[in-house]
């Protein structure tokens, strides 16, 4: 039990089940009751220096709430959602309640309470595995990224493109998931495009982004299609790049390219499945798995995002 002026914490990697692969994260635990400020959030975050780190808020059992409270935040800044920040944090919290209660088999079903709102969760206990139906506003700005824009920060890509060796679109998409969270999806024709893909000494910006959406975390997200898995899932791998940083998994980029696609390509009543392989470059491989459930005239109904995560490390933190 960590002491007053302590908080305990573990990090876990996220998106697999094999220790220093996938996306790391650290998961900070607040007991119900101790305050701990927006500022000492964020500081702890800078310390650990990953690309996030989750504060659990511990439940009023007295009240009997039926959610964990969560926040997110990046090295910079909160965020309002963010994939694998949801996904391991939920492995974690909900690995101990099945030990907790001796349960080895089945489903237990939670919730997180985010800053942009209730994420219902599924925890299958013998895979080890959250499915979160994640929060989603999906909105497709007018402006669109040129690939003048794309060769600007992608020199290799450029040049390959000079000397034939690849196509490319004249423009790409630009996609808020939720108000806060937005990325370019840039689609490749090959993995050796894919692989071609560098970082940029900079952090992207994006002028003329649609009003009421220009306040929000932009990167871009590369992708190439890899055909259909076993039972008719679409095969996609993947690199998100935010200026000098490359990230191994991210769960927010991945709904929100899974979100497009289904949009711009299934049919109503249609449920879409992807594999999505992200961070093979970086030696950290992750496995994401998004459901999109379209609804009857062709929007979105409902999105899933499921992955599994394993403990790496724990500790306490002084406050």
């Amino acid at each position: 039990m960590s002491s007053p002026s302590q908080l305990d914490f573990v990090t876990v990697d996220v998106f697999t089940s094999k220790p220093y692969k996938g996306n790391p994260l650290a998961i900070v635990r607040i007991p119900h009751g101790r305050a701990v400020t927006q500022e000492q959030k964020q500081t702890i975050t800078r310390e650990f220096n990953l690309s996030e780190t989750t504060f659990l808020h511990e439940k009023n059992e007295a009240a009997q709430e039926d959610f964990w409270t969560v926040d997110i935040f990046m090295v910079a800044r909160e965020l309002p959602f963010a994939g694998h920040p949801t996904i391991g944090t939920a492995c974690y919290v909900l690995g101990r309640t099945a030990q907790e209660r001796g349960i080895q088999e089945g489903v237990i079903e939670a919730s997180f309470k985010l800053k942009s709102g209730l994420v219902g969760l599924r925890y299958d206990v013998a895979r080890g595995t959250a499915k979160a139906s994640i929060p989603h506003d999906v909105h497709i700005h007018k402006r669109r990224w040129t690939r003048d824009e794309l060769f600007a920060l992608q020199p290799r890509l450029a040049e390959a493109h000079q000397q034939g060796k690849i196509e490319a679109q004249e423009d790409y998409p630009i996609v808020s998931i939720v108000k806060g969270m937005t990325f370019i999806l840039v689609e490749l024709e090959s993995l050796e495009a894919l692989g071609m893909v560098s970082l940029v000494g900079r952090s992207l910006a994006v002028d003329g982004l649609d009003e009421d959406w220009k306040d929000t975390f932009i990167a871009a997200y590369f992708f190439v299609r890899g055909g259909k898995g076993e039972k008719g899932s679409s095969k996609l791998r993947t690199r998100m790049i935010e200026g000098p940083l490359e990230d191994p998994a991210t769960g927010s980029a991945a709904s929100d390219l899974a979100a497009y696609l289904s949009l711009t390509e299934a049919g109503p009543n249609e449920t879409v499945k992807y594999e999505i392989v992200q961070g093979v470059e970086m030696g950290r491989r992750s496995e994401i798995l998004i459901d999109v459930v379209m609804a009857a005239d062709r929007s979105i109904a409902t999105v899933y995002l499921e992955g599994g995560a394993v403990e790496v490390m724990e500790g306490r933190l002084r406050i």
